[in-house]
C-alpha cells in the first residue's frame, strides 16, 4: 500500500483567530443597528433601518457561525489518501478523483482554499448549515465548496501542497490502474470540463452610455435656468430639466421625471463617480450577457432607483444621478455570478461587485460637502431591482448558451425607456421657456432689471392685475437699484382711482403712509393679507430682516395660494433663508 494513502493529516480550527472574527462582525452588527437610529445620517426616519438592519442580520449570523466552529471539537479539515473532509458538508469525505480542480484564493485578508467538483459527485453531497436551506437559484450549481485556510491551525502553504500532493497522487494512480486493466484513464485535461464564459470584445454600450451622460451634463451647463454655481448647475436648472421632485411627479403629473432624472447629474464629480462605477460594471457584465440586456437592466435598475427616491427621500429633495441604475448592475452581477459553475470566474465576480455594492447601501454620510444629498434610497431602489431582474434572467438562461434568452425583450424596454426619455425633451423644452419668460422666476433669481421689464410687459397684457403687476416692477427695480424706481412708481400711482385698493399700497412704498396705516385701509381678507405682504417688502427694502420675515410669515399663512403675494411670500422666505 502506498505510504501517502495511510497519512492523515486534522488541522484544528485556529480558535484564537474565530474569535477575534466573531468579535469585529459583532461589533459591526452592532454598528449597524447603532447607525439606524442616528438622526444625522438620514433626513428620512425609515431610511437607517431600511438599510442597516438586513446588514446587521447577516452581519450577526455570520458571527454566530464562526462562534459555533468555536465550541466544536471536530477538526476543520482533513485529509488522506481517501480524500478530503471539510466542514461544509455532513460527515462526508470527498474523494480525490470526484475533484476536477482544486485552487487557492488569495487577496488581502482573505486565503480560501476552493474545490471545484464533479458535478455527478456534487449531487450526491449533503450540505451543512444555512446554504442547504437556501433556494437552489442562490446556492448554486453545488460543484463548489471551501475553506478559509486563515481559521485553521497549520501554515497555509504547507496545507495547499498537502492537497494538491494527495491529488496529484490519486490521478497518477487512477491512470496507472486504468493503464493496467486496458481501459481509458482519466487525464489531467479531463478533470476541468465544466469552462468559464469567455469574456471577450468591448463594452461598446458603456462607452456610449457614459458619452451620452457626459453630453447631457454639458448641455446643463449650456441651457440651464441659472448661472452655473461653482461651475455646476443649480437646484433650479435640475429641477427644470428633469430632476425627480414629489410635488411635480405626484401633483403635477410630471411621471416623464422618473426616465430623465438619472441622465442628470449635481456636478462634475457626481458625474465622474458614475461613470467609473458604470464603466467598471460594464468591464464585467456586458461583455458576459450581451449589450441588449445589459442596457435592460440598467433602464429598469434606473426606474426602480428614481421610484424610491420619489417615495423615501423628503418631499423638498430634487433627485438626479445614474447611481440608481448602476447600482442595479451591481446587484445583478452578483445574481448572474451563479450561473457560472466553476472558474475563478463568479468568484471575482462578486468581489468586484461586493467593493462597490456594499459601500453604495450603507449610509455612512447623508451629504457632501457642497450640501449634495447621498441618495441612497435610489440606491437601494436600484439594487432591488436590478436583482429581481437578474434572478429572473437566470431562468432564461441556459448553461449550454453563451448568453441569455429574451435579448429582444430586453431591447425592447431600452428603447421604450429611451425614447420616453427624448420625448421629454419637449415639456422640459416649454417648462424652460416659460420659467425664463416669467418675471417672478426672473425676480428670485436676482434678474431684477429683466424681471421689471417682463413685469411691465405683463401689466399691458393684463389691465385687471396692472396694478400689482406695477408694484412688483418696483420692487424689481428696487433691488436693482434702479434710479427710476420711485419716479416710475409715482407715475403709476397717479394712474390709480385713489379711493380704491391697492392704492395705499403704492403710498406705502412711496413714504406716504405707515404700515400701520396702510394696514387699517385693507378692506376685507384679501386685502389685509396683500397688505401684510407688502409691509413685509416695505421692512425688507430697509434692511429690517427679522420683521420683514414676520410679515412674510404671516401673508404665507393669510394669503389664498392662488394670489401672486402668496408665492410671493414663500419665495421672500426661502430667499432669507438661504441668505
Amino acid at each position: 500500500m502506498s505510504t501517502q494513502l495511510s497519512l492523515k493529516f486534522e488541522f484544528a480550527y485556529d480558535k484564537g483567530r474565530l474569535l477575534l472574527f466573531s468579535l469585529v462582525l459583532s461589533v459591526f452588527a452592532v454598528g449597524c443597528v447603532w447607525i439606524s437610529y442616528r438622526p444625522v445620517r438620514t433626513e428620512n426616519p425609515l431610511i437607517g433601518p431600511i438599510l442597516m438592519w438586513p446588514a446587521a442580520v447577516l452581519l450577526g449570523l455570520a458571527a454566530l457561525s464562526l462562534l459555533a466552529k468555536l465550541f466544536r471539537s471536530a477538526p476543520g479539515l482533513v485529509i488522506s489518501g481517501a480524500g478530503i473532509h471539510i466542514e461544509s458538508f455532513a460527515a462526508e469525505t470527498i474523494p480525490w478523483l470526484a475533484l476536477r480542480d482544486l485552487e487557492r484564493i488569495q487577496s488581502r485578508g482573505t486565503d480560501n482554499l476552493v474545490l471545484r467538483l464533479d458535478p455527478a459527485v456534487a449531487g450526491t453531497l449533503n450540505r451543512r448549515g444555512l446554504i442547504s436551506r437556501l433556494p437552489k437559484v442562490l446556492r448554486g450549481s453545488g460543484t463548489k465548496a471551501g475553506i478559509s485556510l486563515k481559521i485553521l491551525q497549520g501554515d497555509p502553504d504547507w496545507i495547499f501542497e498537502q492537497c494538491w500532493d494527495f491529488l496529484r497522487r490519486a490521478r497518477e494512480d487512477n491512470r496507472t490502474a486504468a493503464t493496467n486493466a486496458g481501459s481509458a484513464a482519466l487525464f489531467d485535461s479531463d478533470y476541468e470540463t465544466v469552462h468559464a464564459a469567455a469574456i471577450h470584445g468591448q463594452p461598446l454600450f458603456t462607452y456610449a452610455l457614459i458619452a451620452v451622460l457626459a453630453s447631457v451634463y454639458a448641455g446643463e451647463l449650456a441651457f440651464g435656468v441659472d448661472a452655473p454655481d461653482k461651475g455646476s448647475p443649480t437646484v433650479q436648472t435640475l429641477l427644470v430639466l428633469g430632476g425627480t421632485f414629489r410635488n411635480s411627479v405626484l401633483v403635477a403629473g410630471q411621471w416623464w421625471r422618473l426616465f430623465t432624472a438619472p441622465f442628470l447629474h449635481a456636478n462634475l464629480l457626481h458625474l465622474a463617480f458614475n461613470c467609473f462605477a458604470l464603466w467598471f460594471a460594464g468591464r464585467l457584465l456586458e461583455r458576459l450577457i450581451g449589450w441588449r440586456w445589459f442596457a435592460g437592466l440598467f433602464c429598469i435598475s434606473a426606474l426602480g432607483g428614481s421610484v424610491a427616491s420619489l417615495l423615501i427621500n423628503p418631499d423638498n429633495l430634487v433627485a438626479v444621478g445614474a447611481s440608481g441604475g448602476i447600482v442595479g448592475l451591481f446587484a445583478a452581477i452578483i445574481v448572474l455570478s451563479f450561473h457560472f459553475r466553476s472558474g475563478s470566474l463568479p468568484t471575482s465576480l462578486r468581489v468586484g461587485a461586493i467593493r462597490i455594492l456594499i459601500p453604495s447601501l450603507i449610509p455612512f454620510i447623508s451629504r457632501t460637502q457642497d450640501g449634495m444629498h447621498i441618495d441612497y434610497a435610489a440606491h437601494l431602489g436600484g439594487a432591488v431591482a436590478g436583482g429581481a431582474i437578474a434572478l429572473i434572467l437566470l431562468t432564461a438562461w441556459p448553461r449550454v448558451r453563451p448568453r441569455p434568452r429574451f435579448s429582444a425583450a430586453a431591447l425592447t424596454i431600452s428603447i421604450a425607456f429611451g425614447v420616453i426619455a427624448a420625448v421629454s425633451l419637449w415639456p422640459i423644452s416649454q417648462i424652460r421657456a416659460d420659467l425664463l419668460t416669467n418675471p417672478f422666476a426672473q425676480y428670485f433669481r436676482g434678474q431684477y432689471q429683466l424681471a421689471a421689464q417682463d413685469f411691465a410687459v405683463k401689466a399691458q397684457q393684463d389691465e385687471k392685475a396692472a396694478p400689482y403687476y406695477h408694484l412688483w416692477r418696483y420692487l424689481a427695480q428696487e433691488q436693482g437699484k434702479d434710479a427710476d424706481a420711485a419716479a416710475d412708481l409715482r407715475a403709476e400711482a397717479g394712474k390709480l382711482d385713489q379711493a380704491k385698493w391697492p392704492y395705499p399700497v403704492y403710498r406705502l412704498l412711496l413714504g406716504e403712509l405707515n404700515p400701520a396705516e396702510v394696514i387699517a385701509k385693507a378692506s376685507d381678507n384679501n386685502a389685509l393679507c396683500e397688505a401684510i405682504f407688502y409691509v413685509g417688502e416695505w421692512h425688507l427694502i430697509r434692511k429690517e430682516i427679522p420683521d420683514a420675515r414676520q410679515q412674510f410669515r404671516a401673508a404665507s399663512l393669510s394669503c389664498p395660494s392662488t394670489f401672486m403675494e402668496y408665492d410671493g411670500a414663500r419665495g421672500e422666505l426661502q430667499r432669507l433663508l438661504a441668505q
